[in-house]
């Protein structure tokens, strides 16, 4: 009798187990993303900004990414890139958080004028920022 209550109480561990184990709806991952409806935009007031040459911009560069319906989206991977010689980044790639948004700082070039950063997400949306190196007197 006992060696039947121990194959009861190991096959109902064993479903237990199985139903922990099976299935297609795992609430903890991420939904998946059609990328292909996702736009980045400039966020805030990160273009235009100006800095001596050399010197990094008073504020960091945004943008933040959304679907179709303008929704924020999270966990978006961008690619911040320096066009020409502008300087350079505090990264090169980021992430977007819980509301979309995700920034860089941007040390100006060497030398007074335009300097231009593309930020970028793998569908090929893209903006791109402008800041102006001015010399100082």
């Amino acid at each position: 009798m006992l060696l039947g209550r121990t194959r009861q109480l190991l096959a109902l561990i064993s479903l237990v187990a199985l139903g922990a184990c099976g299935g297609s709806d795992d609430s903890t991952s991420p939904p998946a993303q059609d990328t292909g409806s996702l736009n980045i935009v400039i966020a805030g007031n990160s273009t235009g900004q100006t800095a001596a040459p050399g010197e990094k911009l008073p504020f960091p560069i945004a943008v933040t990414v959304v679907n179709s319906s303008a929704a924020p989206q999270a966990g978006v991977a961008v690619t911040w890139e320096v066009l020409g010689a502008g300087g350079s980044l505090s990264a090169s790639n980021t992430v977007t958080d819980a509301n979309g948004l995700t920034f860089v700082d941007w040390t100006l070039g060497n030398i007074a004028g335009t300097d231009s950063v593309r930020a970028s997400i793998g569908n090929g949306s893209s903006v791109i920022f402008t800041a102006k190196a001015t010399k100082t007197n």
